[in-house]
């Protein structure tokens, strides 16, 4: 099992040599589709069409979702969340035989992610600190205590994300059980801890993963309107409900540059700086980088936001257009994971049997092998070509349709100009460190 391992926690591809086209061929061919359909937004697009779309349509037929079948979810995801925990201490020390890797990395990094965007806030439903949070609310004591603003301002939710990325992308020993069970176990009582003093609603905002999570919901077809009912709506028109701040827009931005990172990490060139280094000079390295790379994300973006604050005379311009990061966070992810999850995600059904490395066989799948031909390297490449250029135009879009929402037209179209510049910027970069 060492092989189908050794790659698993290279996060996402990485560089590719078999891109259907070269990889600056795709590169032109993204910013250039970006620079068209701009033109034609400007051309067609005078009228913002995204609040309309916002209340969708009742369905018809709703699922079949009892509070029996949510409370039995969230009881499979405690569990889940318990076994994953002790595995970490309890387990091998090593990626390959312990289950918690797989299921940080992957499960819950990668797919609640992907099925956020699929199916909606669905990790209110399935996170275990929502539900012991709910549960020590009931219990807890002092209920009258005021939250203080460290926690009520939002940003202290961008340090989880912020020591995940950390973890995942510069730290030389981060996929250790030993570490990932000491940070889940940190987190979970600072939450706790948190929520026994001042409440769920108030440690909530701390949660940083959720946040992260119900922002790129906001993209999927299904939502709840405020009766609890189910409706559906065009995909990507719900990012227009949302009212971005500046610790939210903070947040995006990290989970891009750490996905942006991912990709310089994979390059030739950084791979030739890094070499030879190993323990806590690699780690100081990639720190290095990963800050780096994430200040060139967050700062193109807020100069972007600068100068179009100056043309419109509006100083929240950065958060107003905050939600046009969210369909490029997406096609990062995909491009980046798609492989990742589709590929060695098929590893957890196989440790799920066997979480500890003991030689278990639970549910009769540790003998089961990955199906490295489940899809074609080809498929993939046109996947993340599509995923980084379709991400980027669909910013470029909800931009645009917030734009003539706020401003008159002429007004409205110079404001988007530096947006339209970052946007291809970033589709250019994105595209080149894809390939690595």
């Amino acid at each position: 099992m060492t092989c189908i391992y050794s790659s698993l926690f290279a996060h996402g591809v990485g560089g590719r040599s078999d891109l259907p086209i070269s990889e600056w061929i795709a590169a032109w061919s993204g910013a250039i589709a970006l620079l068209l359909s701009f033109a034609v937004l400007a051309f067609l697009w005078h009228q913002p069409r995204f609040p309309q779309l916002l209340k969708g349509r009742l369905v018809a037929k709703p699922f079949p979702v009892s509070q029996i079948v949510i409370a039995i979810t969230q009881i499979a995801a405690i569990l889940l969340f318990c076994t994953v925990l002790i595995a970490c201490f309890l387990g091998p020390d090593n990626t390959v035989a312990n289950i918690a890797p797989t299921t940080v990395f992957i499960i819950f990094w990668v797919g609640v992610s992907v099925a956020s965007a699929l199916f909606g806030p669905i990790w209110k439903v399935v996170s275990p600190w929502e539900t012991l949070g709910k549960c020590i609310d009931k219990i807890r004591l002092n209920k009258t205590s005021p939250a203080p603003k460290w926690l009520t301002s939002g940003w202290t939710a961008l340090v989880p994300i912020t020591i995940f990325h950390w973890l995942e992308l510069a730290y030389h020993n981060g996929s250790s059980p030993r570490v990932l069970g000491w940070s889940i176990l940190i987190y979970t009582g600072f939450l706790m801890a948190t929520t026994w003093r001042w409440g769920w609603k108030e440690a909530r905002k701390a949660e940083g993963f959720g946040i992260l999570f119900n922002l790129i919901a906001a993209i999927s077809p299904f939502f709840f309107d405020r009766e609890n009912k189910l409706r559906i709506r065009y995909p990507f028109v719900g990012i227009s409900s949302l009212k971005m701040s500046a610790p939210s827009v903070a947040i995006v931005l990290a989970a891009l540059g750490g996905t942006a990172f991912d990709g310089v990490s994979r390059t030739g060139w950084w791979l030739d700086l890094t070499v030879g280094k190993s323990g806590g000079g690699l780690t100081v390295v990639n720190t290095l980088g990963l800050v780096w790379v994430a200040l060139i994300v967050g700062v193109t973006y807020h100069q972007a936001a600068r100068v179009g604050s100056r043309f419109t005379d509006d100083r929240n311009f950065a958060h107003k257009f905050g939600g046009s990061l969210i369909p490029i966070l997406i096609g990062y992810d995909v491009a980046h994971y798609f492989s990742l999850l589709l590929l060695e995600g098929q590893a957890f059904k196989i440790l799920l049997s066997d979480p500890y490395g003991q030689g278990w066989n639970i549910f009769g799948t540790a003998n089961h092998a990955i199906d490295w031909t489940v899809i074609s390297t080809t498929t993939i490449g046109w996947i993340q070509i599509g995923s980084i250029v379709g991400g980027h135009l669909l910013g470029v879009l909800f931009a645009h349709d917030r734009s003539m929402e706020l401003w008159p037209p002429r007004t409205a179209l110079r404001s988007q100009y530096p947006m339209l510049v970052v946007m291809v910027i970033y589709t250019i970069m994105g595209l080149v460190l894809m390939t690595g």
